[in-house]
């Protein structure tokens, strides 16, 4: 309860967050040099804009002699000065292309001034001004890149993604991590890796994405049904891992990272080297990464069988014109993943004894050998994509991507007849087309129209799972935007026909051959408005529609990695969601900056996995039981991100998340939905160091707190309650440590420092062990540079 109560007060303390500032506005006056009393909590704000059409100047510079400050107007043109005291004061505007002008004003409080600019004709013939803007959707969008990033490499993607508010994962074991959006996963989140729609067995729950996150240097997450742009599946969001652009400059650059995990004792080594010709348009680059960990461990044991080893490789070929252009790239992802031994068991008695038990049978020694039952995954793919530019009016686009995704499942006892052979090998070949027109019209119109089609052949030998199946898919869509001053409309379309021929025998051994076709449609309209003073809204509504996916319809056997039996339903529909979101952002501020969101998601004939009351008794050992459901349901709550600044080298990050899930034909929660959490972090720059030899140096100490899932009870979770709360605390600190002309970046992060016993609801393997303990993550990372680039 004591633990209750602490949680509560630190998700309050977001709130607490918003009022902060606003207390912090009310500043005591000051006395002024002529013994008056003056306020110099004033601020000065209003928009820079051309004086005959009224638009906004982004980019404009706005300098005040009096203070010898100066603001640059955003992406709206606004502009912001706080902190003022009462007095006259000459703004100077400048901007190019234009007339620089000065306005005084007399300022005795806050004021909200519009500078307007006349055009200088002459200079305008000849000048372009380029502007970008802060947000491009009305949805809400969260991105990981930078330091940020950078503080999650030696991760996995669904762990890195934790790191932004409203995404969580469904964890199995130690070394397995899946995203999840607002409570959704699997084939409702779609992952663009490069631009390709990632295509892999993403049905099961311990399938993590087959993508090397050590390639990407952004990773952006649209929130909501997103569907009109990349398929009308993508009801939960869609998350784009994207590498860093191509080098557009002549000479050969990399970096080399190394990165050590006390828990598990993992070891990973990672390189890049790219380049471009100095004589022709033609850039290249090649990334690699090695993985190799061990068994991990809870505070009180070890998990024994729990270690992994990763290769990745990536290499692209670029050729860039001034109006055409091409690229190909091809990468290849290979993993081993051993299973906790422990929850592979061989009879009902003993499966709920290891559940009441607590923790696994069999824990043994750290060792780096990964036994049965384990998992080896492979993962191919070729991307070829050409652009040719159509005018002044935009990019014709098209996209060929070849995917092939092989998984070998390694039972725990092996088979007497040929004991080296997995027990289910799968084989999932996908090709993806897309011809995209992406224009921007004089009518301040701007978007993308195309058509794309997908083709898969899935194949198996061994047990059966997931049938024989091939599924073809072909769609077509149209989405635009119009932007005038502070407002952007946005408004879309799409259409995809399905058709998906199954293969499989029954029980009896009865060949069956079913054939399913269906019309999907999705849609989306939203609107972002910059509400001035540095606001903006965004309000988005959308409709999605997801044919249910193989293992959804002929599901009937064991799920391996999850150590579960789950059985589908040939009969499933479509689901149909509305989505409704609304989001505030607060932006480009000295001290408070953020936005919070929130959304509310009505899905009918919604699918889920269903916990059975009773276990699964096969000839290879005893199982948790789970069955595919379709009921009406709804999901909302709202995600919530804050920073403030204490001092300019002091901030405070605040990230939290509130999800509820309901099935309301029934009047039942679902289950597997992520608790409520708060992540907080206060993180100090300490600059430079050591008479300049370290820079960019920082330090930085949070927690995260999760509650308890107190939306489950036993039609939700009849094999455990749901486990109770946790804190776990997390520090972090770097530094760039300059050895002559070479910089060498150095972090170290520690995760569960007190190295709490803790289990999380959205661990498929809770039922036999605890979290992991303390980890610490060290980082080295070495930029290189062989050419200086001109």
């Amino acid at each position: 309860m004591l633990k209750d109560k602490i949680l509560r007060k630190l998700l309050l303390l977001p709130l607490l967050l918003t009022v902060i500032p606003v207390a912090a506005q009310s500043m005591l006056p000051h006395v002024g040099t002529a013994g008056t009393v003056q306020d110099c909590g004033l601020t000065i704000s209003g928009k820079v804009l051309d004086h005959d059409t009224r638009t906004v100047l982004p980019g404009a510079t706005i300098y005040i002699p009096q203070l010898d400050r100066a603001a640059i107007a955003d992406a709206y043109g606004n502009y912001h000065f706080h902190h003022v005291c009462q007095g006259t004061y000459t703004l100077k505007v400048s901007f190019i292309g234009y007339t620089t002008e000065s306005y005084s004003f007399r300022i005795t409080t806050s004021s909200v001034r519009d500078l307007q600019l006349h055009s200088d004709a002459a200079m305008l013939r000849s000048v372009e001004v380029v502007s970008t803007r802060l947000l491009s959707e009305s949805q809400a969008t969260e991105v990981l890149s930078g330091r940020e990033l950078k503080q999650t490499r030696g991760l996995s993607l669904g762990e890195s993604l934790e790191k932004l508010p409203g995404v969580s994962s469904l964890q199995t074991g130690p070394n397995v991590s899946k995203p999840v959006i607002h409570g959704m996963s699997g084939s409702r989140v779609l992952i663009l890796n490069n631009g390709v729609r990632h295509e892999a067995q993403q049905w099961g729950d311990e399938h993590a994405p087959e993508i090397d996150a050590l390639a990407a240097t952004e990773l952006k997450v649209v929130k909501g049904a997103a569907g009109v742009r990349y398929g009308s599946d993508a009801i939960a969001g869609t998350i784009l891992v994207n590498p860093s652009p191509m080098p557009d400059s002549a000479g050969i650059s990399g970096n080399i990272g190394l990165i050590g995990n006390t828990n598990g004792r993992m070891g990973t080594i990672a390189g890049l080297l790219q380049g471009r010709l100095k004589q022709q348009p033609i850039s290249w680059r090649l990334h690699s990464s090695l993985k190799k960990a061990g068994d991990s461990h809870t505070p009180d044991y070890n998990l024994k069988n729990t270690g992994f080893e990763e290769q990745n490789l990536a290499a692209t070929l670029g050729y860039n014109k001034e109006n055409y252009g091409a690229e190909a790239y091809y990468s290849l992802f290979h993993t081993r993943i051993g299973l906790l031994s422990s929850a592979h068991i061989g009879n009902t008695t003993d499966l709920l004894q290891a559940i009441d038990r607590g923790r696994p049978e069999q824990t043994g020694e750290f060792s780096y050998t990964i036994a049965r039952p384990y998992q080896d995954v492979s993962h191919q793919l070729l991307k070829l994509k050409g652009y040719h530019t159509t005018g002044d009016l935009g990019k014709l686009l098209f996209t060929y991507a070849f995917q092939q995704n092989i998984r070998d499942e390694y039972d725990k006892d092996a088979s007497k007849i040929n004991p080296n052979a997995p027990e289910l090998h799968l084989d999932l070949m996908t090709h993806t087309t897309e011809l995209v027109w992406e224009h921007e019209l004089p009518s301040a119109i701007s978007g993308s129209m195309g058509v794309s089609t997908l083709w898969q052949d899935n194949t198996y030998e061994g047990r059966m799972f997931v049938p024989f199946y091939r599924s073809f898919t072909a769609g077509a869509f149209a989405e635009e935007k119009w932007r005038r001053d502070n407002v952007q409309l946005e408004a879309g379309l799409r259409y995809d026909y399905k058709n998906m021929d199954v293969k499989r025998r029954d029980r009896e051994n009865n060949l069956q051959q079913p054939s399913y076709s269906f019309h999907n449609l999705s849609g989306s309209a939203g609107a972002l408005v910059d509400a001035g003073y540095h606001f903006t809204f965004g309000a988005n509504l959308s409709y999605a529609s997801r044919a249910p996916h193989a293992n959804e319809l002929f599901a009937d056997g064991i799920h391996h990695g999850t150590a579960s039996y789950e059985k589908g339903n040939p009969d499933m529909v479509s689901e149909h969601a509305v989505n409704v979101s609304a989001t505030i952002n607060y932006h480009t501020n000295p001290k408070l900056n953020g936005g919070i969101s929130f959304f509310y998601n009505t899905i009918s004939n919604f699918i889920y996995l269903q916990p059975d009351t009773v276990p699964v008794l096969d000839i290879r050992g005893s199982y948790l039981s789970y069955y595919y459901k379709q009921a009406d349901s709804r999901f909302y709550g709202a995600d919530l991100n804050l920073s403030y600044a204490f001092t300019d080298k002091l901030t405070l990050d605040t990230k939290a998340t509130i999800v509820r899930a309901y099935n309301f034909e029934e009047e039942q929660y679902l289950p597997n939905i992520p608790a409520d959490r708060l992540n907080a972090e206060l993180q100090y720059e300490l600059g430079e160091l050591g008479k300049g030899n370290f820079s960019d140096s920082f330090v930085a100490l949070g927690g995260l707190a999760v509650a308890r899932q107190n939306r489950s009870d036993k039609q939700t979770d009849p094999y455990m309650d749901a486990p109770e709360s946790y804190l776990l605390l997390q520090a972090e600190a770097g530094t760039t440590l300059q050895l002559g002309r070479q910089p060498v970046e150095l972090s170290v992060s520690g995760n569960n420092l007190l190295n709490t016993v803790y289990r999380d609801y959205q661990n498929r393997l809770r039922f036999f062990a605890a979290e992991t303990a303390r980890m610490l993550l060290i980082r080295v990372n070495l930029p290189l540079l062989f050419k200086t680039r001109s």
